[in-house]
């Protein structure tokens, strides 16, 4: 399998690679991404302001050669497809959107199609936004940098941290997303990757690691056919994990939290009351092992068969 490490991060999918050999040398598809939504948003800025949403991703979709427009029927509820982007015979692009979910997940659905134009083999058959899709580790490397230019196209920086007035903190995530038009979610990771300090956010799941999982999943077999009394001293305790990340530029790989690293059981993320928001200073997993501000709130889209006693978190952190 053709691979290419830049930064840290390994890259496979033939449409990443396409972006990095575009040029000569190898180019950072990350940089790349951001670079190519900033610029987007640059000649945007040549026309009077637009205050709505949805008609700035319009616009910018015509300006990125793609014509936007919802689902007639909306999507298919089995497959769960949020949008989709595909290339006609004649080179024309096509970008569909489901009508039927909240603004702030269209409007995002449609910033990650036209980010999938910034990639040269973007052209080749129908690409399809799945419902959610960026909440696993095993998302496609080419729909997380996808994600990466929508949030640059749906919230530009400068804009972005003009609204923030110096501000940090997840009690800006409601003006701000009906000022963007983003979903709450996007727009507490926006406020890590936007902000000029040092700053994480993400979505935390209540589960075990992967190998707890299978042993636990091999334990339930076994006891189909025998009883076993200690199985309740044996079992692994879940705690909160990270699901999706998201990092300031200041932030290098010592910032990271790993997959499986599980937060302090003394984290103010595990005593979250309903729709308020635990505060606390503290140290993240990672090995920084820097103190800094830390806030958490229960995510607004549960996932199915989410523990109802600890259900996902979103979570933001900086210093």
């Amino acid at each position: 399998m053709d691979r290419v490490t830049i930064d840290g991060r390994s890259y496979s999918d033939p449409d990443v690679l396409s972006l990095i050999r575009s040029r000569s040398g190898s180019v950072d598809p990350r940089r790349e991404v951001i670079r190519k939504a900033r610029a987007l948003n640059a000649r945007l800025r040549s026309f009077d302001a637009i205050e709505d949403p949805r008609e700035r991703l319009r616009i910018l979709g015509s300006l990125a050669g793609v014509t936007i427009n919802p689902m007639v029927a909306g999507a298919s509820p089995d497959k769960k497809r949020e949008a989709l982007i595909y290339q006609d015979q004649d080179g024309r692009r096509f970008s569909f959107y489901d009508p039927n979910l909240n603004e702030g997940r269209v409007n995002f659905s449609i910033a990650h199609e036209i980010a999938h134009t910034f990639f040269p083999n973007s052209g080749n058959g129908a690409r399809f936004r799945n419902l959610h899709a960026e909440d696993s580790k095993e998302a496609n490397e080419l729909e997380r940098l996808c994600d990466l230019g929508a949030s640059e196209l749906l919230m530009p920086q400068e804009e972005f941290l003009d609204a923030t007035r110096g501000d940090m903190g997840l009690h800006l995530v409601a003006p701000l997303a009906s000022r963007f038009g983003s979903s709450f979610e996007a727009t507490v990771f926006r406020l890590a990757t936007a902000f000029e300090g040092t700053a994480v956010a993400g979505l935390l799941q209540y589960r075990l690691r992967k190998e707890e999982a299978r042993g636990a999943a091999r334990r339930d077999q076994q006891l189909l056919f025998e009883a076993d009394p200690r199985r309740s001293q044996k079992d692994p305790v879940p705690r909160y994990r990270r699901q999706s990340f998201h990092t300031s530029s200041k932030c290098g790989q010592e910032y990271l939290v790993l997959w499986n690293k599980s937060f302090d059981p003394e984290s103010c993320v595990y005593y979250v009351s309903g729709t308020e928001v635990a505060t606390g200073i503290e140290t993240l997993p990672t090995k920084a092992r820097q103190r800094g501000f830390l806030e958490a709130c229960r995510a607004l889209f549960q996932r199915e068969g989410s523990d109802s006693d600890h259900p996902d978190m979103l979570f933001l952190w900086w210093q």
